[in-house]
């Protein structure tokens, strides 16, 4: 029994060194903060405040990874986002949708809709649940099934990325904010618990 408990603790202690220095090198924990009331909007429909999530530190994250970057216009502060375009790429964004060097993403079916209200003006709006698929991943994204406007088009300089929102028609992003410095991009892979440790859709689960 002894020599059990003494292989438990051995176990255990190098499982603890182990994770440790995937904390200290690979990944980092972050909670989604809640005082920027457009910033809890933009984040719909995949993360919320109050999320626990792990980030990945390090190396480039892929097209369409959703990531979190430093803020261009707050220091100390970060912004997230899906990265749609990286040096020399062309962005557009036409109808809340992204179409990136010409190509665009199908969105093979519908998820549902959602109320939200916009924090400033208190615009209310019934906001379509699309799944959007960009080939290594699916995941879900918010539009406005009537919104109409000019195409916007952006090109991506050297050493800078473009962010998208997944909520599109409430956003906070590239649109708003301009291009961020790619190599404070860093991927957001798996949330530990929402707010409530209790609310068991929003507990250990990969953020796509």
């Amino acid at each position: 029994m002894r020599n059990l408990l003494r292989a438990l603790a051995w176990g255990a202690g190098i499982l603890g060194v182990i994770l440790g220095v995937l904390y200290a090198a690979v990944f980092d924990t972050w909670v989604v903060p809640g005082d920027e009331a457009m910033l809890r909007v933009a984040l719909e429909p995949n993360i919320r405040p109050g999320d626990r999530i792990l980030v990945k530190r390090g190396g480039t994250p892929r097209y369409h990874e959703l990531v979190r970057c430093d803020d261009p216009e707050a220091p100390g502060r970060f912004v997230v986002g899906r990265l749609v375009g990286v040096g020399r790429d062309k962005v557009e964004i036409n109808n809340e949708r992204v179409i990136v060097n010409g190509k665009r993403n199908p969105s093979p079916r519908g998820c549902g809709t959602q109320v939200l209200t916009h924090p400033t003006t208190g615009q209310e709006a019934k906001l379509t649940c699309a799944v959007e698929d960009s080939g290594a991943s699916e995941y879900n994204i918010l539009v406005h099934p009537e919104h109409a406007e000019s195409p916007r088009t952006a090109s991506v300089e050297e050493g800078r990325a473009y962010l998208i929102g997944d909520n599109r028609h409430f956003h906070l992003d590239s649109r708003d904010f301009g291009t961020v410095a790619a190599d404070s991009c860093h991927h957001i892979v798996f949330r530990l618990w929402g707010e409530s440790y209790g609310e068991s859709s929003r507990r250990f689960n990969f953020i796509w």
